[in-house]
């Protein structure tokens, strides 16, 4: 939104490169990181809004309650559609008229939470049904961008730790098989 903004009202122009034809890299191994519940390293609570629940009820006095909850976890209050819809009219207003004003202030957010912002406004509404999805993609997301954060690396380095502490796929499906054969009291520890 920052790029449309730039260029859309303030007129910033970028040059656009020159593009030539590249190797073909092979692509490398699969390879397995574990991460828990997106909790073993660094937290991560998806689409939920600690904020949202503060502020709803001043905000949103007409809701029944202050935020939803997906497979057992809070998120941010959403609305369902048939499919994913953006409501064009509220949209267009946050970008033309909100956006400059708050564009200064968000950059000291992460990410997330542009999500979180156009749910709770409704300005997006999920499909019906894929509320887990998008929270398991917003945990996902959050939980590595926080363990960036937490070990303090670049996003270069936070591959290279990735790759460094991750299993190929066979030792993966050895481990997955060694759990399976244990009781449920021990597998709890993997």
């Amino acid at each position: 939104m920052s790029l449309w903004h730039e260029i859309r009202v303030l007129g910033r122009r970028y040059p656009v490169p020159e593009v030539s034809d590249y190797p073909k890299v092979p692509i490398p191994e699969k390879r397995w990181f574990e991460v828990g519940a997106f909790d073993r390293d660094a937290p991560a609570d998806g689409l939920r809004s600690y904020v949202g629940e503060q502020w709803s009820r001043y905000l949103h006095p007409t809701r029944p309650i202050r935020y939803r909850e997906v497979n057992g976890e809070r998120t941010v209050w959403f609305e369902e559609e048939d499919s994913l819809e953006v409501d064009a009219e509220a949209a267009c207003a946050f970008i033309t008229c909100e956006f400059a004003s708050m564009s200064i202030a968000s950059q000291q957010h992460v990410g997330i939470e542009s999500a979180r912002f156009w749910l709770d406004e409704e300005i997006i509404k999920l499909p019906a049904g894929m509320a887990g999805r998008y929270q398991h993609m917003a945990k996902r997301g959050q939980y590595f961008a926080n363990l960036l954060e937490r070990l303090n690396v670049s996003p270069a380095e936070l591959d290279q730790h990735l790759v460094a502490n991750s299993i190929v796929d066979t030792a993966h499906e050895l481990k997955v098989a060694l759990v399976a054969d244990m009781p449920s009291a021990q597998a709890s520890i993997f």
